[in-house]
């Protein structure tokens, strides 16, 4: 959901919903969930590009936790696509709170620490110094809210309409819905 967002501000833990403007073949129609924004650059994660693939398909390592190897895995985006990221997102308060944490160590993954969302992803999205400013200067990205519904598998095929639409009302709805809709 675009919000008032005041220039000099972190991004970090927020979404930026390629606008329909930006036509680079690497963000078309791309939600990027920012991980780390700050004076030197940042670093986000494609959150609505699955590769149709589990991380037990792609994993070299065979040494990877069994918990682990059903873990979904997207396309993070243009930097170092062949390197694999580790990451798990929990809810904060609301739905519209999402915590991401890059881990290094897959068993770090398996440890409970409350309940959450485990993904991998080839590769991520970084800018530079400035280069993110500019970009959301040139009104290439709208910045957003998160929402669990990024998280949901599959994706939902019109998440991207969702986030950037004038419409959002779908974000109270979410709470309503059945936590298992496969089962009705």
């Amino acid at each position: 959901m675009p919000f008032a967002f005041q220039q000099g501000e972190s991004l970090t833990g927020l979404v930026l919903a390629a606008s329909n403007g930006l036509l680079d073949p690497n963000f078309h129609r791309t939600l990027v969930y920012i991980t780390e924004h700050g004076p030197s650059g940042a670093l986000g994660l494609v959150m609505n590009r699955p590769i149709n693939k589990t991380l037990g398909e792609v994993a070299e390592s065979p040494e990877l936790p069994d918990a682990l190897r059903g873990a979904p895995v997207f396309q993070g985006g243009p930097v170092r696509p062949t390197a694999l990221l580790l990451a798990r997102f929990q809810r904060g308060k609301t739905d519209e709170e999402l915590r991401c944490q890059i881990v290094a160590d897959p068993f770090e993954l398996v440890e409970p620490r409350g309940q959450g969302w485990v993904r991998a992803f080839a590769g991520y999205a970084g800018w530079g110094e400035g280069q993110l400013e500019r970009e959301l200067g040139e009104r290439s990205w709208v910045v957003c809210r998160p929402h669990t519904a990024l998280l949901e598998q599959p994706v939902p095929p019109a998440i991207w309409e969702a986030f950037v639409g004038e419409d959002q009302r779908w974000r109270k709805l979410t709470a309503l819905l059945p936590k298992f809709t496969g089962l009705n």
